[in-house]
């Protein structure tokens, strides 16, 4: 028997993100004077709730295997924060706590799909949709809008065939920064209760929205609970990405008690600490959201501001998330030459679009402080500026 790999890896592709991070990093070890406008990870200081019960937790010095599928106080604390922001009171029981939302959602797949499913979402997507839907067995089928970047419901509703499992919605959309209205929310929540299919609501950034929006309350429409499902964490809304903790919460009894097999199966257990200070953030005081809020909103606005001085971009204001998708397909059709260009040419890093199913597009992340978004801005400007009459080779 030969030591080869299984079909499986090698078909899964690379996080472009986490690739982007790691170029990045080497890069400013190396002594580069990189800045890095790829990430996804508020700089903003943990919440002193948060920091507070991580210390009283190592004091104690019993830092235990915790319950699979979460410990009660964390499980009750994301009960309270549900109700609280979609006003339906689910239980203890509905909730499962994981490593991180994008385990909550990888969770969901194992548990829900079979080989041969559809999982159905828009393009432009978060980078780990397809390679997820993969891993599990299924079929992802991508909708791209006919124009702009935002779908509408009978894109969405057209792709729909007898093999579709279930729908991902990210609102706000990562990379795009945009929110579906609540016209599309409740239309698909229809869609999906009358075809029986899962609806799957990644909500990560559903309180990191500007100008005074708010993102549509899915519960509002729902007359069966049991095929919705809602992905959040306190990686983005509090700045905790270190603590790798997020969560699903589900009517379906069934199928919350298979995601917490699957993941008893795999990682057996969240980490003591994580459990404690991410219970911490969402029982102590919510200033803190408020404040990032305003400094993520203060910070594109800042971008935005930057962006409008370079010519032949073509910028959609986001309304959530800390992410801005820029079309700069007029200097080079190909993101991920143009990206490669930027990091060696002007040491700036940021995302190329074609790993969110958008070409021609770079993701800029407004997450860093101030000045090195407008450093960024001005690096990026000046390399195309100079780009050669041969374009990027």
């Amino acid at each position: 028997m030969s030591l080869c790999l299984s079909t499986r890896a090698q078909q899964i592709g690379d996080s472009p993100t986490l690739k982007i991070n790691a170029t990045a990093r080497a890069l400013k070890a190396a002594g580069k004077p990189v800045i890095h406008l790829g990430g996804g990870e508020p700089i903003y200081p943990a919440p002193q709730s948060a920091v507070e019960a991580i210390i009283q937790k190592a004091n104690s010095r019993q830092i235990k295997y915790t319950p699979s599928s979460g410990t009660p106080e964390l499980k009750q604390a994301i009960v309270n924060y549900t109700a609280a922001y979609y006003g339906h009171t689910f239980k203890p029981q509905n909730v499962l706590v994981s490593a991180g939302a994008k385990q909550a959602l990888f969770n969901f797949l194992l548990a829900a799909v079979e080989p041969g499913d559809e999982v159905i979402f828009p393009a432009p997507f978060w980078v780990s949709y397809p390679e997820m839907v993969k891993l599990a067995g299924g079929t992802p089928v991508i909708v791209k809008p006919t124009q702009g970047l935002k779908v509408n419901v009978d894109e969405m509703v057209k792709a729909i065939t007898s093999r579709t499992k279930a729908v991902i919605i990210n609102s706000p959309c990562n990379p795009a920064g945009h929110i579906f209205s609540e016209d599309f929310i409740r239309q698909m929540v229809t869609v999906c209760e009358e075809k029986q299919i899962f609806l799957v609501l990644d909500d990560i950034y559903h309180q990191l929205v500007y100008d005074g929006n708010k993102t549509p309350n899915p519960c509002a429409s729902v007359k069966d609970f049991n095929n919705l499902v809602l992905i959040n964490g306190v990686s983005k809304l509090y700045g905790l990405t270190g603590l790798r903790i997020g969560w699903a919460v589900s009517e379906n009894k069934d199928l919350i008690a298979a995601m917490s097999k699957m993941q008893a199966q795999s990682t057996s257990c969240n980490s003591d600490i994580s459990e404690v200070a991410a219970a911490a953030a969402l029982n102590g005081p919510q200033e803190c959201v408020d404040d990032l809020r305003a400094v993520l909103e203060d910070n594109r606005n800042t971008l935005l501001e930057e962006l409008a001085k370079i010519e032949h971009l073509r910028v959609e204001k986001p309304q959530g998330t800390f992410y801005s998708f820029v079309d700069f397909s007029y200097y080079c059709q190909d993101s991920n030459k143009l990206a490669a260009y930027l990091l060696d040419k002007a040491l700036v890093a940021v995302v190329p679009g074609r790993a969110f199913g958008a070409e021609g597009y770079l993701r800029i992340s407004f997450c860093a402080d101030k000045s090195a978004i407008i450093e960024g801005a001005r690096r990026i400007a000046q390399t195309l500026k100079n780009l050669p009459p041969t374009g990027i080779n």
